[in-house]
């Protein structure tokens, strides 16, 4: 259908949903490539084939750019209904590794750690990629604690930080991303601590 081609964000011409797409596609396919320094309106022009005119109709700066690139990979794939707390967990830190390694890549995670040096950048992926996956892993292990499978007492948002701190920092020490059963190790140590 012609109505989903298209997207209108604001008065005049339509805007072209597959144009904006592969705007999108590109500031990630340069994220990962260049890291969040690479991704100018210069260079999405360039890798997408778009005029920068076209992308300035989008996005009124760099910033919005990101945001809007990164909410791309935003909405986190939900585990299974019905699985126990640990094979959700499980999906979860999988989805995360995913999206760190796959998605957006490592170089915005070395970004992430070099601190301030590109604050736009810095804030969206927090707000965007980091987040949403971090309050979806501590709202399942509530989610634990409430069906009776993982103590009350227990601080989840610190296990959080230890789940996504631990690939972080082997990656941060080593300079590579964690062994392939990453996950499973990361549970098999926490889960007796937490566990009902």
């Amino acid at each position: 259908m012609v109505d989903e081609e298209i997207t209108r964000s604001a008065p005049g011409r339509p805007r072209s949903a597959e144009v904006s797409r592969g705007i999108n596609l590109a500031a990630l396919a340069l994220l990962r490539e260049r890291g969040p320094q690479g991704v100018t309106v210069e260079a999405v022009a360039q890798y997408s084939g778009s005029a920068k005119t076209t992308i300035y109709r989008r996005y009124k700066d760099r910033y919005e750019l990101l945001r809007s690139s990164l909410a791309f990979v935003e909405n986190i794939p939900e585990p299974e209904a019905g699985l126990p707390v640990r094979e959700r967990l499980n999906y979860l830190l999988r989805q995360f590794r995913h999206g760190l390694e796959e998605v957006v890549g490592l170089r915005a995670l070395v970004a992430l750690l070099h601190g301030d040096e590109d604050p736009e950048f810095t804030r969206a992926f927090r707000e965007t990629i980091l987040r949403p996956r971090l309050e979806t892993i501590l709202a399942t292990l509530r989610e634990g604690v409430a069906d009776g499978e993982l103590r009350a007492d227990a601080d989840y948002e610190t296990v959080v930080s230890m789940m996504a701190g631990s690939y972080i920092a082997r990656y941060a020490v080593r300079g590579t991303p964690p062994p392939p059963d990453w996950v499973d190790s990361v549970l098999d140590t926490i889960w007796p601590a937490i566990r009902a």
